[in-house]
C-alpha cells in the first residue's frame, strides 16, 4: 500500500507538472491541455512493458537517482538517468521520458509555430522530470539544514510529494479560473477564520506546554506545516462557498466546489494523523450543521450562537491535537472561557446586526 501511495502521488505530480507547463508554453486553454495530457500520458504504460521485454520477463526496479555531487547531477541529467540501470531510471523509463519530451516539444512547436519555444518547453519539462527523480537529494538537504533525524515509519517523501501535488493542483485551478477563486476567497469570513487560526495556535501552545514530550520535529512532521496551511485556506474557501451558496438562487451550482474542498481536506488530514483527521472532520461537521440543508442551524437564534462557539472551541482542540496532546487533557477552564467568549461575542454581534437593520 505504501508503494502504491508513493508511486501514485509521484505520477500525479508528473501529470500536473506536464499540464501546467504545457499550458504556459503553448497558451492553449488548460482544460483542453488537461484532456490531452491525461489521455496521452498512457505513454507511461510503455515503460514496464519495455523493461519486461528487455529483461526477458524479469522486470526492472524503478528507483530515485543516486546523486552525491554536482558531477553526478550533470551526468545524470545529460544521460537521462545516469550510467547505472539498477539505481535510477530503468531503460523503459528513459525511453518513456524521451517520448514524452519529444511529444511536448512537438505540441508547443505546433501551437506557437516556433522551434525555439518548443525547445525551451521541452527543456523545462525534462528538467522538472529530472528534479522529480532527485527527491532524496532535496530531502537530505532539508534534513541537514534543520538538523533533523529520521524516525521509524518515516513518511517525509510521501508528504513532500503530497505538498507538491496540492500546490500544483491549486496553481492549475488558478490558471483555469482565477476570477472564481478570487470570488470564493473574498467571500470567506476572514475575521472568523483568523480568530479560529489564532485559537488553533493557542491550542498548540497549550499542547507544547503541558505535553512537551508528545511531539518532536522530524522530517515527517516538518511537512505538516505547509499541508496544515493548505487546510486552513481550504476551510476558509469552504466557508466562502457556503456564504456564496446562501446568497445564490441556484443552490446546487457550488456542490462540486464544496465536495472538492471536503475531499482535499479529508485526504490531507487523513495522511497526517488520526487526531488531525478527527479534528478536521469535527470542524467540518459543525460547519455543516450550521450552514447546510436540511438543518441550517444558523437560522435558529441562540442555537446558532452555540454552534459558532463550538466551532471556536473545536479550532482550539485541533491545535491541541495536532501536537499529539490528548483531547481530554485540554484545560477545562480554557474550554469554558473560549466557549463563553464565543457565545457572548456571537450574541452581541447578532444584536448589533439586528439593530442596524432595524435602523
Amino acid at each position: 500500500m505504501d508503494d502504491i501511495l508513493h508511486i501514485g502521488l509521484w505520477f500525479i505530480f508528473i501529470v500536473l507538472a506536464f499540464l501546467v507547463q504545457l499550458h504556459i508554453f503553448s497558451g492553449e486553454k488548460i482544460i483542453k491541455v488537461a484532456k490531452l495530457v491525461i489521455v496521452f500520458f498512457s505513454i507511461a504504460l510503455t515503460a514496464p512493458i519495455i523493461d519486461l521485454i528487455l529483461t526477458g520477463g524479469v522486470g526492472a526496479k524503478m528507483n530515485y537517482l543516486s546523486l552525491h555531487s554536482w558531477k553526478d547531477i550533470v551526468w545524470s541529467y545529460i544521460t537521462v538517468g545516469g550510467s547505472s540501470l539498477s539505481r535510477g531510471a530503468t531503460p523503459g523509463i528513459r525511453i518513456e521520458i524521451t517520448l514524452l519530451v519529444l511529444a511536448s516539444f512537438n505540441y508547443v512547436r505546433t501551437k506557437k509555430n516556433s522551434i525555439l519555444k518548443g525547445i525551451i518547453a521541452a527543456v523545462s519539462i525534462y528538467t522538472v522530470l529530472f528534479l522529480s527523480g532527485a527527491i532524496p537529494l532535496f530531502l537530505g538537504y532539508i534534513v541537514n539544514t534543520f538538523h533533523l533525524q529520521y524516525q521509524q515509519d518515516d513518511q517525509s517523501t510521501v508528504l513532500l510529494l503530497l505538498t507538491f501535488d496540492i500546490f500544483l493542483f491549486c496553481f492549475a485551478l488558478f490558471l483555469h479560473s482565477s476570477s472564481h477563486i478570487y470570488k470564493i476567497l473574498s467571500s470567506a469570513p476572514w475575521i472568523q477564520v483568523i480568530i479560529c487560526i489564532l485559537l488553533l495556535g493557542f491550542g498548540a501552545s497549550l499542547a507544547l506546554e503541558n505535553y512537551p514530550g508528545n511531539w518532536i520535529l522530524t522530517p515527517t512532521t516538518l511537512f505538516w506545516f505547509p499541508l496544515l496551511l493548505a487546510c486552513c485556506v481550504f476551510f476558509a474557501a469552504y466557508a466562502g462557498v457556503l456564504k456564496l451558496q446562501a446568497a445564490a438562487t441556484e443552490k446546487n451550482q457550488y456542490n462540486i466546489v464544496k465536495n472538492g474542498l471536503i475531499f482535499l481536506l479529508l485526504i490531507i488530514t487523513g495522511m497526517l494523523s488520526a487526531k488531525i483527521f478527527f479534528s478536521a472532520t469535527l470542524l467540518w461537521g459543525l460547519l455543516f450543521l450550521l450552514s447546510e440543508v436540511p438543518l441550517e442551524l444558523k437560522k435558529i437564534p441562540v442555537l446558532c450562537n452555540v454552534i459558532e462557539a463550538m466551532i471556536l472551541t473545536a479550532a482550539a482542540f485541533a491545535g491541541f491535537c495536532i501536537f499529539n496532546a490528548p483531547m481530554i487533557g485540554f484545560p477545562p477552564v480554557w474550554i469554558l472561557m473560549i466557549f463563553s467568549a464565543g457565545f457572548a461575542g456571537g450574541v452581541a454581534i447578532k444584536i448589533l446586526h439586528n439593530r442596524k437593520n432595524a435602523a
